[in-house]
């Protein structure tokens, strides 16, 4: 285990030694009011990798949760490993301190950290309530799959120990603990190639012990281990039971060097783990593993020791142990190591020194160091066979006079009075067992009782407590109860509310789709009636300028009439201004009869006209007031149905009136054009005789000759020009705009 350790920045780091200390630190207990959690970690395998994929160099940080939130760099850290790798070994020890009255609510934080990346692999939370004070904690902590994808397959080893202010006093023993001090190999080895562990566990009976080994039971070989899962599911998980017959296995620390392995280490036994538990078949077993088998893909699954020591705890070595003036313990040299394939240098199997002693107070003072071990009576170790079979010791205050010291002959008197005094003494030691026994059941029967008297009161009172709660839930379930009541109360008026406006938005919806043909057909009659304004307009204009042109006709009767100008030119006829009647009739000069008729026939047909678009206007006055009384007047089925047919006649009256008045404009159109065309020839000398009477077909004249029309035309008069385009371009935009 000699590896080389770096120092992580701001961090402290001690530097591994595997050479024990002159002098160890053998506290058991933690300070006053105070509990101290003691975690060795030994190490882990696969480790998930860094964020960037690389191998991390880990080491691990240990603190509670106060410790957490207050402390930015905690004090308790391992080494870093020497180089990046995802399967480290540390075997360092930390720990870390709390107060008594928060053990309850402290949990303790293991965070392994990569020292490159300055980040967290992987966190394991502990809660310190859930260990027993002094017992031996061997975890292999784990987290499935459903928690962490990326360390499913993470292995931390770590051994933990809770540590109070004092050792607990149980009832029937007369010790708190037994202390055992080992010290090391006594002869240099020549085939150890590296450094030792030792497994130490007090077995209460060494048979048992041996036939669970050949049945090859889990947890007698090695150091079993306790799987736990995180998030830890049950505090079950920690549970320790009162009686093993494997014993509650420690490991030390490494040992070393190899060629002699020393590690001055202490173990305590506490409670009933060996602290009076001495009979005829309990017994100490030392079990020594190599340190390197860590370091393989399966770490500290120690199956098969390089050799095992076994110490006989007799009743006769309690005896013993109590003749010490000052410690209550015993020094054994040269105990030997057995089962095993190591040899020293002389050939022989190797041995050990230990020495071992009952602590009686509750916060002793006094523990073993190698100093005040060597004060200890030794025993000498001449014969231990592998049943276990009798100690031959003798005593000595050295262990030089010990071994030369020899046995005095007895004769057979003594020898049977001595065999009475063992018998009576062996009487006399199974009488005190049994009174203590007896004391002891006694003692165990007044708190069985005191426990069901304490039982039954706090039965009673969690019976009070529940009736009061039951009291409590009732009142809280009226309250309850009136609370839904007003609530429903206020749902069923919202929903009243919900469906009286629910019917009030289809009333309005349907009157909504009854107004949208109506407010459609009255768009229509509006737009009507605007093409009826348009039309009144055009027909007005049209009438004014049939007034102009009656204007000009009369004009020119009237120059008729009129005698001929002195200054026209004798021998040449006289040319009158020829008249057109509508039916195409040719007036000469001479007809002036036939004039006047033509000018009453122009005079009836205006008035005509004029009597027409009269009516025409008398007639669709109340066809508009109609329309804009419709929507009024839609109350009944019946009255609806007699205004759509009195709408339907108003429409086809409308549309027969716009026929004929298209019509009319279209004939009078023609009679203008016809009427221009004469005059012009009459203008230009192109007249009929006035005795001819010519058909009038203005459409065949204009198909005939439209080039002589087109050249005539800008020939008339400015005064005709000006009467006569305006009207025709008007009559053509009206025209254009009725279809």
């Amino acid at each position: 285990m000699g590896r080389q350790k770096t120092k992580v920045p701001g961090e402290p780091v001690e530097p591994l030694d595997t050479s024990p200390d002159p002098d160890p630190d053998t506290s058991y207990l933690a300070p006053c009011n105070k509990e101290t959690v003691v975690v060795t970690l030994h190490g882990a395998t696969d480790l998930p990798a860094s964020n960037d994929g690389s191998d991390p160099r880990p080491y691990v940080m240990v603190n509670t949760t106060s410790e957490e939130a207050t402390t930015h760099s905690p004090k308790a850290v391992t080494s870093v490993a020497s180089e990046p790798t995802r399967t480290p070994i540390w075997g360092d020890t930390v720990k870390v301190e709390i107060q008594a009255e928060d053990a309850g609510k402290e949990d303790v934080i293991l965070k392994v950290m990569d020292s490159n990346k300055k980040e967290e692999l992987v966190s394991y939370t502990i809660p310190i309530k859930y260990l027993r004070v002094f017992h031996p904690y061997h975890f292999e902590f784990v987290k499935p799959e459903k928690v962490d994808e990326a360390t499913v397959k993470t292995r931390l080893y770590a051994t933990m120990v809770r540590k109070g202010s004092f050792l607990p006093r149980y009832i029937g023993c007369d010790h708190t603990a037994l202390e055992v001090l080992v010290q090391g190999v006594n002869e240099p080895l020549v085939n150890n190639p590296s450094p030792m562990v030792l497994i130490a566990r007090v077995v209460p009976s060494y048979t048992e012990f041996k036939a669970n080994q050949a049945r090859r039971d889990p947890a007698s070989m090695g150091l079993p281990l306790t799987q736990i899962s995180f998030p830890i599911s049950s505090p079950m998980n920690f549970d320790v039971p009162r009686v093993s017959q494997n014993g509650y296995p420690q490991l030390s620390r490494p040992g070393g060097p190899p060629e002699q392995p020393i590690w001055n280490q202490s173990f305590l036994f506490q409670g009933r783990d060996g602290a009076t538990n001495f009979s005829e078949d309990t017994a100490l077993v030392l079990e020594y593993y190599p340190s390197a088998s860590m370091e393989s893909c399966e770490p500290w699954t120690l199956k098969q020791p390089l050799g095992v020591s076994v110490l006989p705890l007799k009743s006769r070595l309690y005896h013993k142990m109590l003749t010490g003036k000052s410690l209550k313990g015993l020094c054994v040299e040269r105990l030997p190591i057995t089962d095993t394939h190591l040899k020293t240098i002389n050939g022989e199997a190797p041995t050990v020194n230990l020495s071992f002693q009952l602590l009686s107070s509750e916060r002793p003072e006094n523990f073993l160091t190698l100093s005040n071990s060597k004060g200890l009576p030794t025993l000498n170790l001449k014969i231990l066979d592998e049943n276990l079979g009798a100690i031959r010791e003798s005593w000595s205050k050295s262990s030089a006079d010990s071994s030369q010291e020899a046995e005095e002959p007895q004769t057979l008197h003594e020898m049977e009075m001595n065999n009475y005094r063992r018998a009576m003494q062996k009487m006399a030691e199974d009488i005190l067992a049994l009174r203590k026994q007896t004391n002891i059941l006694e003692e165990e029967n007044r708190t069985l009782r005191s426990h069901l008297t304490q039982q039954n009161l706090e039965e009673e009172q969690s019976r009070a407590e529940e009736e009061n709660l039951a009291v409590s839930m009732k009142q809280r379930l009226l309250l309850s109860e009136l609370d839904i009541k007003r609530l429903r109360d206020r749902v069923q008026y919202l929903q009243n509310e919900l469906i009286r406006k629910n019917d009030r938005e289809k009333e309005l919806l349907l009157l909504y789709q009854a107004q949208q043909p109506q407010a459609a057909q009255l768009k229509r009659y509006q737009d009507k009636l605007q093409k009826m304004k348009a039309l009144e307009d055009t027909v007005r204009h049209q009438e004014k300028v049939i007034e102009k042109m009656e204007q000009v006709l009369e004009e020119r009767l009237r120059e008729r009439k009129e005698p001929a100008q002195p200054s026209r030119p004798q021998g040449k006829p006289n040319v009158a201004f020829p008249v057109f009647t509508t039916s195409g009739i040719h007036l000469g000069p001479t007809g002036e009869n036939a004039a006047v008729d033509l000018y009453s026939i122009l005079l009836a047909e205006n008035t005509r006209l004029r009597a027409e678009l009269e009516r025409n206007r008398q007639q669709s006055v109340p066809i508009i007031l109609q329309q804009q009384a419709l929507p009024d007047l839609l109350g009944g089925t019946s009255d609806k149905f007699n205004l759509l047919a009195k709408l339907e006649q108003a429409q086809s009256r409308i549309l027969s009136l716009e026929n004929q008045l298209e019509d009319s404009a279209r004939h009078w159109a023609r009679e203008k054009q016809n009427l221009a065309i004469r005059l012009q020839e009459q203008q230009h000398g192109f007249g009929h005789p006035s005795n001819s009477i010519i058909i009038d077909q203005p459409n065949a004249g204009v198909a005939k000759d439209p080039q002589q029309s087109s050249k005539l035309e800008p020939s008339l008069p400015n005064s005709d020009m000006k009467f006569n385009r305006p009207s025709n371009s008007k009559i053509e935009t009206s025209y254009s705009q009725k279809t």
